[in-house]
């Protein structure tokens, strides 16, 4: 028998509407809430047996089907309304193609090729090994299983197994529209996937955007939709998917998914170029929210705005254009075209990042607020509640962190089971076997970021040279190099530079021809430290790893990773980024293109990513963008 975890991912937008509470705030108060929203995107369904031997094996349909019978027994026990938008794993092309991977789980720890039945892996003979990501071959002991529920399927099968949750008109909806049904249509046909497509080209959008030159034009579905579950709220779920037809496509074959490229950087980017029907839409939604008195709320799988906190161009700088999902980045003038439709509040996900973004101008201009929610299924697990209030002017948003999650660690037997075959064979890019003795959930994400950084992250993602400089390096060596003069930088390599920072701490008597510069740097650092009540030990207790997986902690979780990165720590990593801006401002700030300037890069990112919007628990004036913390 081969017992095989699936991990197939399938990534919905979820809101949990219910009549509200009355928390306690003490920021300025707007009234009572009114209703609360929960916002739970990227939630990924995985762990799934079977065995092949029975031909019993499930996959994405499985799934579906869980998810559907989940979200039923929580409607119909508790009363709660569930609205979805697919995301761009759902289905990763508009229509079904064949898929599979080499790296699922199987029997003994090995890895298990599942593929569907017309794949090429399925085609041709079994191979005995394969590789990973950096080349490293691994014995593989399974034969390639082969089986349709590994295929990815397009948009009618979500639309048939999950139509009742949004996609389609329900009885108890107040209101209900697509971008091709018109404001109001009884018919109810109409709302069929059928009737709601688009033409998109391989250049731009098609229909009467479509220009002479566009060529390889296809109709795809499009599932956005505007509900009105209760009175005066207006939930508009922007099917923000994306997929550009291929250059060489196939007209006899437009329903193949294979001819299109997949959604998951194009984002609103694409959204402006190639699917510019929803663009009026949105307005004329937002026109008539606001003259009907309806609270609008928007969501998209996609971010609608910078969530970098404007570090995005250092970044390109440093870490290159696709590093760092660069390529998922909101241009400037896609917010802008976002902000000008009138939508005041945009919800969003597919970042698996905790933040908040405010674009525009206030009362001179249009206003977008983009809550950025973290997944539940990565670091930092949690989601979003937004209440909103009788003036429809404010809302309240609150993160909910999920610590304890019930029997999270359930299949971890068999994770031991992996990692005891990994070791067997003196596989080098082994994970952290500690991971396996997480006492929480929350726990247990914080060991995945932690061993991403470390497997994945910066080998895969940093300059050679800065990884050279974070292995082996202390906090007392990148505070001490900071002080160093930039000629010895531009002379010295970075082995060098430690080498001599590691003798002047270990003898402060020591001569040597270059030793007086050490000597100079090590005296400047313990004076700034003295201002600032601290000792040059303090920096001893953290080195370039845990620097490096602090900087993916802060990415993804911001004001939420405080919680795993102690306070002092935060305060030497803000000294050091002080150091490099009281340089900048001498007008001795480095060129981002040599070792010291990346250096300056990192330090002057992390305090971007530190230093955002408070949006853990705060209220927000939708007019003008103002932010008001809650409970601080």
């Amino acid at each position: 028998m081969n017992q095989t975890r699936v991990h197939r991912i399938s990534l919905f937008l979820l809101l949990f509407l219910t009549a509200c509470c009355h928390p306690d705030r003490e920021a300025a108060d707007p009234g009572p809430p009114m209703f609360e929203i929960a916002f739970m995107p990227d939630v990924h369904f995985h762990d799934l047996f079977s065995e092949f031997e029975t031909g019993s094996f499930e996959g994405l349909p499985a799934h579906i089907r869980g998810l559907a019978a989940i979200l039923n027994e929580y409607r119909e026990k508790h009363g709660i309304n569930f609205f979805l938008t697919p995301g761009n794993h759902d289905h990763a092309r508009p229509y079904a193609t064949e898929a599979g991977k080499r790296d699922y789980l199987g029997e003994g720890g090995r890895r298990q090729p599942v593929f569907s039945r017309n794949h090429s892996e399925c085609l041709k003979a079994d191979q005995a090994k394969e590789s990973d990501d950096a080349g490293n071959i691994i014995p593989i002991s399974h034969s390639v299983a082969c089986t349709d529920e590994v295929k990815e399927m397009g948009y009618s099968v979500l639309y048939e197994m999950l139509g009742g949750f949004g996609l389609t008109h329900q009885e108890p909806y107040l209101h209900y529209e697509t971008p091709f049904s018109g404001s109001y249509n009884a018919d109810n046909s109409l709302f069929m996937p059928e009737n709601r497509r688009y033409e998109v080209c391989h250049e731009g959008s098609g229909s009467e955007h479509r220009e002479t030159h566009f060529t390889n034009c296809i109709d795809v579905p499009d599932m956005s939709y505007l509900a009105e579950p209760v009175k005066d709220v207006w939930l508009l779920a922007l099917d923000t998917n994306v997929y550009v037809p291929r250059a060489d496509v196939d007209q006899g074959a437009s329903e193949n998914g294979e001819q299109f490229h997949g959604s998951g950087n194009a984002g609103y980017n694409r959204v402006i170029t190639h699917k510019k029907h929803l663009l009026p839409w949105m307005t004329d939604v937002a026109r008539r929210a606001r003259k009907q008195g309806k609270m609008l709320i928007s969501f998209s799988h996609f971010p609608a705005a910078d969530f970098y906190n404007g570090a995005g161009p250092l970044i390109e700088e440093v870490w290159g254009d696709d590093e760092f999902q660069m390529a998922r980045m909101p241009e400037a003038a896609t917010t802008e075209t976002v902000a000008a439709t009138g939508v005041r509040l945009h919800v969003a996900g597919h970042m698996h990042m905790n933040g908040l973004e405010i674009a525009g101008n206030g009362p001179s201009g249009p206003v977008l607020t983009n809550i950025q929610v973290p997944s539940i299924a990565a670091y930092v697990p949690a989601y979003k509640i937004v209440r909103t209030f009788e003036d429809q002017r404010h809302i309240e948003t609150e993160t909910v962190v999920l610590d304890e999650v019930p029997d999270f660690d359930v299949l971890f037997p068999l994770y031991n089971e992996e990692w005891s075959y990994l070791n067997s064979i003196g596989y080098e890019r082994i994970w952290n076997r500690g991971i396996l003795e997480s006492a929480s959930y929350f726990q247990f994400t914080d060991w995945h970021i932690q061993e991403l950084s470390r497997l994945r992250f910066l080998p895969g993602e940093w300059p050679d040279n800065l990884q050279e400089l974070l292995k082996n390096s202390t906090g007392q060596h990148l505070l001490i190099a900071t002080h160093l003069p930039q000629n010895l930088w531009q002379e010295k390599s970075w082995a060098e530079l430690k080498s001599g920072i590691d003798r002047v701490l270990k003898n402060r008597r020591e001569s040597g021809t270059d030793l007086p510069f050490f000597y100079r740097g090590l005296e400047k650092a313990e004076e700034q430290l003295q201002n600032e009540g601290m000792k040059i030990s303090d920096f001893e207790q953290w080195d370039g790893n845990v620097l490096s997986t602090d900087f993916y902690r802060l990415r993804n979780a911001g004001e939420l990773a405080l919680r795993h990165i102690p306070e002092e720590r935060i305060e030497q990593y803000e000294l050091i980024a002080e150091v490099f801006r009281n340089q900048a401002a001498a007008g001795s700030s480095e060129a981002i293109d040599n070792l010291l300037g990346q250096l300056e890069a990192v330090f002057t990112v992390m305090s971007l990513f530190t230093d955002r919007l408070p949006g853990d628990h705060a209220l927000i004036d939708l007019d003008t963008g103002e932010v008001v913390p809650i409970g601080e």
